[in-house]
């Protein structure tokens, strides 16, 4: 019922917010994904810095460029940031920007999915938004220690409790000789995306039924 209520509230921004370089469609979120003819893609400086090697979700080194998500192609003025998660009903992306000779996040297919099927749910006007997370490692062990929202909090509740389960269930695989965390605090930056499924008269039903 709060959701319902908060996404009418929002749906007058959500027309500024999707005005913004985004996927359109569940069928194009990324260039990358495309079978038709795209123009060359240029590269683009790391944006945690230059050296910086850049992983996606499988643990694949991969490059900065013009065909990426405006969110990951960004320059990061933030020395803490790490990761940066897309999430949508239909993908799932993340980029790590910084410090991969230390610190990685262990592919997660089967978590990366689970985490798209949540927002299935939310899927009911055209939204875009974004959250950040500082995660707290155990100094010993590099297990998850602590976890809050840092700077940015998503405007939807449940949607923000998604991205704290999501960042929780990372696992990480430290490069010190004897396993130790080298790394302990860090950022996480989150950016989510929501698909028109209801038309503002039909959430309007729904809150009318729920009364």
């Amino acid at each position: 019922m709060k959701f319902l209520h908060l996404f009418l509230s929002v749906v007058s921004v959500s027309v500024f917010l999707n005005c913004q370089s985004l996927p359109e469609s569940r069928t194009n979120a990324t260039s990358e994904t495309s079978s038709e003819v795209l123009p060359t893609k240029d590269l683009l400086p790391p944006p945690g810095g230059e050296g910086e090697i850049i992983l996606n979700e499988k643990g694949e080194e991969v490059q900065n460029h013009s065909g990426e998500l405006p969110f990951f192609q960004k320059k990061s003025d933030l020395p803490t940031e790490l990761f940066r998660v897309y999430i949508a009903s239909d993908f799932y992306m993340v980029r790590q920007i910084r410090h991969t000779d230390k610190i990685r996040r262990k592919p997660d297919p089967g978590g990366d999915e689970l985490s798209k099927e949540e927002m299935k749910k939310y899927d009911l006007l055209s939204f875009v938004d974004d959250g950040m997370i500082t995660i707290g490692l155990n100094t010993i062990t590099g297990k998850l220690e602590s976890i809050a929202f840092d700077r940015r909090v998503p405007r939807i509740n449940d949607v923000a409790k998604i991205i704290q389960n999501d960042a929780s269930r990372f696992n990480y695989e430290h490069s010190s000789k004897d396993g130790t965390p080298i790394i302990t605090k860090f950022l996480i930056s989150y950016q989510i995306r929501l698909y028109p499924g209801k038309t503002r008269d039909e959430i309007k039903q729904m809150l009318q039924k729920k009364k």
